[in-house]
């Protein structure tokens, strides 16, 4: 089974296209919400081994430890998230490696289990985010190969890789960036995910403008 990389940025950076509507704070809780969603999902995935996530963020890898993930320390200086995820894999051995976005409050088992069926039979695996450009997961069986395109446009650049496939699944392409995204995922949570429990302390999204 291939080792899942979930990648979290700085929290002070954590989804900043939301500035204008929610605090710093209330940003940090909202991605540490969905970054445990995603958690729960993979713990509750048949075969996976504990995640692995790299981060810069002190606070990220208490929290990740706390929920029985193993953390790469992500260096200070930048490099940006391919660079980052080429550290993590060095890290993870000899398996396959299954990266997952932090932000993917819908994630669950049974999408995992989708992606990771056609990653059996596939070199790569791609889910792209819900608006087609980014990649929301990404299936990679030989790690030596492992070439991450993460970025604009990224999930063209996956699925240009030979053999590569495609797995669409409604929760696992629902990322959260913008004031709409939040709206949808808040009429689809489980009430019951950290998520869902989030949103209601924050009072979200009655508090968001009307988009579009």
């Amino acid at each position: 089974m291939p080792v899942p990389l979930v990648p979290v940025k700085a929290l002070a950076a954590a989804k900043g296209r939301l500035g204008p509507w929610l605090s710093p704070l209330e940003r940090r809780l909202l991605a540490i919400a969905m970054f445990e969603d995603v958690v729960a999902a993979l713990r509750a995935t048949p075969g996976l081994p504990a995640p692995l996530v790299v981060s810069p963020d002190r606070e990220m890898w208490r929290r990740a430890e706390a929920i029985g993930c193993r953390v790469v320390e992500e260096p200070g200086g930048g490099g940006g998230l391919n660079a980052a995820l080429r550290l993590a894999a060095g890290r993870a051995g000899d398996e396959g490696l299954l990266v997952v976005a932090a932000d993917l409050p819908l994630a669950s088992a049974s999408g995992l289990r989708r992606v990771l069926e056609a990653a059996a039979l596939a070199p790569v695996a791609v889910v792209p985010s819900h608006d087609g450009d980014g990649t929301n997961v990404l299936a990679w069986r030989e790690p030596a190969s492992f070439a991450p395109r993460f970025g604009p446009g990224s999930a063209a650049r996956h699925l240009s890789v030979p053999g590569a496939v495609r797995v669409d699944d409604p929760g696992l392409a629902m990322d959260v960036d913008t004031v709409e995204d939040l709206r949808l995922v808040a009429g689809r949570v489980d009430p019951g995910a950290v998520t869902g429990r989030r949103l209601r302390d924050l009072r979200l999204p009655g508090r968001l403008p009307e988009t579009g």
